[in-house]
């Protein structure tokens, strides 16, 4: 395989630049849209559904919780492989459809289960049934979404077109971090009766407006030109494995620091900030919504830093940032100081976790050839998701409880950090191919 092949595909035709606007713009809308939805439903695993649908508010129905918010990303890589061949056949944009119907749906659905208090272990077997659903979705609309914007970027621009739609994982967490934060003003008893129900609900609005953006997206040059040419493959995964196993291995190594970052700041931080450390759950979920905020230009910032400096000198200068900050991390959330809390979110986010995360979109396409893609970068990176992603705030979690120490918890991070370290010097820079 050539990874230059990407750039000359792009090289013929690229579209319009005001379908082009529109296809960026309908690409992050309906990340946000998604991401919104996903992380819902880790914030609501950090702090509300342990004793909701596990009738406990121990550890134990932590742990519990938890481990349906991997249970999502268990699924991922199901996804992945189904809705990433899809993609490979018949389309990118088709495939963003069906991913923002399906979230959209899911989630709406879990903000209209009963409790344990209702039905018993039925609650959280029909959670767990929606998140699969969530996490099937999800496990297409990374790869749809970038490759998408990756498709049509111009030479040289690659890391930023990319890191584009990413930005809307950091918005579809503002906007969750933001709902949940007001709802969570609600005295104890609403909240936990009804109000953690609304920001779940307010996905069926989201759903149709995100449907609507991506309505009428035309199919990138790149596909239109397998298609043109009858050099589709008929087993896109298959034909991968066989012949680029290295890449899919890298892929799913490149995504392995920021899953494990990530969900243990987002979620697991969460968790044990609240539950150990005494802080106020509206103090943690501003400080992740802050952080996110500025994620949003950070995150295209990193990406355009990709494309002049390259994927792995960013990358690594991301994993080192990481690794350093880890233990200040814990330490600024056990001063208990509101501004250091928020200090502590500030430079994990935006900087440490984005600037590996910016040009991920475009260092993992950059692994594949158009014909097989989205399949590749859909199965790495959500396999990656599943193993690392969803897993972390249960790994955090049982770490501390179990030795009574964040010490083991950073020492996972920065474990995560070298494998990542790893997967990135073992494939040569792409970002001027």
């Amino acid at each position: 395989m050539s990874t230059s092949s990407l750039a000359e595909s792009q090289a013929p035709s690229r579209p319009h630049p005001a379908k082009l606007r529109r296809t960026m713009v309908a690409s992050t809308v309906g990340t946000v849209m998604e991401w919104y939805d996903f992380n819902l439903y880790g914030l609501a695993s950090a702090l509300v559904f342990g004793p909701l649908f596990f009738g406990s508010s121990s550890t134990g129905a932590t742990l519990a919780s938890f481990a349906t918010f991997a249970v999502g990303f268990a699924a991922r890589p199901v996804g992945g492989m189904l809705l990433g061949h899809l993609g490979d056949r018949l389309g990118r944009k088709h495939v963003l459809l069906i991913t923002m119907l399906a979230m959209g749906v899911a989630t709406a659905l879990v903000g209209l289960l009963p409790t344990h208090a209702s039905i018993g272990v039925w609650a959280p077997v029909l959670l767990i049934v929606l998140r699969i659903a969530q996490g099937i979705a999800v496990g297409g609309e990374f790869a749809g979404a970038t490759l998408l914007t990756v498709e049509n970027a111009p030479p040289g621009r690659r890391g930023l077109y990319g890191a584009i739609p990413a930005m809307g994982t950091g918005a579809g967490f503002v906007l969750a971090s933001a709902v949940f934060g007001l709802v969570t003003l609600l005295p104890d008893a609403a909240f936990e009766s009804w109000g953690w129900r609304i920001p779940f609900l307010l996905s069926v609005g989201l759903v149709v407006f995100g449907v609507w953006a991506r309505r009428g997206l035309e199919e990138t040059p790149v596909f239109t030109e397998l298609e043109e040419r009858d050099e589709k493959v008929r087993f896109p995964l298959l034909h991968t494995l066989r012949s680029r196993p290295g890449a899919v291995v890298r892929t799913l190594g490149i995504t392995v620091s920021g899953f494990v970052w990530g969900y243990l700041v987002q979620a697991f931080a969460l968790s044990y900030a609240t539950s150990h450390l005494g802080l106020s759950k509206t103090t943690m979920l501003w400080a992740v919504a802050l952080a996110s905020a500025l994620s949003i230009g950070a995150i295209p910032m990193w990406g355009l830093l990709s494309d002049r400096i390259g994927r792995r000198t960013t990358v690594t200068l991301g994993l080192l940032c990481t690794a350093a900050f880890v233990f200040p991390f814990f330490a600024l959330l056990e001063t208990r100081s509101t501004p250091l809390i928020l200090l502590a979110f500030v430079v994990a986010i935006p900087i440490c976790k984005d600037m590996v995360f910016g040009p991920q979109a475009a260092l993992v396409a950059e692994q594949f050839d158009a014909e097989v893609r989205f399949s590749g970068v859909s199965t790495g990176r959500e396999i990656g998701g599943a193993l690392f992603g969803g897993t972390a705030p249960f790994i955090g979690t049982a770490l501390q409880t179990s030795t009574g120490s964040i010490a083991p918890v950073a020492l996972y991070v920065i474990a995560a950090c070298a494998l990542t370290l790893v997967a990135v010097l073992s494939g040569r820079e792409t970002a001027h191919d």
